[in-house]
């Protein structure tokens, strides 16, 4: 009698151990124990671990998409941070030329009243 361990057809990993006379399909005589520390898997003759999938947990998904989320809203804050100084630019050279169509406006008044003066005292 041999103990003989066995593997999953499909996918390499151990199932178990037998001892039997005869050795079963899917089987072999190599211990995993011998190499593989953590989920064995059977492939090209030999015990390999196969590494873990590590999923995250629901937590760490959250934390990041809120990450990107925030990424997302500093990247729009920055960007009309930016049109909002181009507006303010904007909004002083605007000033500025107001202040002297008013000036312009206070001259050509300031003419009439004389023109009209000299007319008047002609």
């Amino acid at each position: 009698m041999v103990r003989y361990y066995l593997y999953d057809t499909n996918t390499g990993a151990y199932v178990g151990c037998m001892v039997a006379s005869i050795q079963p399909e899917n089987s072999t005589t190599l211990d995993p124990a011998l190499t593989c520390h953590f989920n064995p898997y059977f492939e090209s003759d030999q015990w390999l671990d196969k590494p873990l999938e590590v999923k995250p947990s629901i937590i760490k998904q959250l934390l990041m998409q809120q990450a990107q989320q925030i990424t997302m809203l500093q990247s729009t804050a920055m960007q009309q941070n930016q049109s909002n100084a181009k507006l303010q630019a904007a909004n002083a050279q605007q000033a500025t030329q107001i202040k002297q169509l008013q000036q312009m406006v206070m001259m050509a008044n300031q003419q009439q009243v004389v023109k009209k003066s000299k007319e008047i005292n002609a």
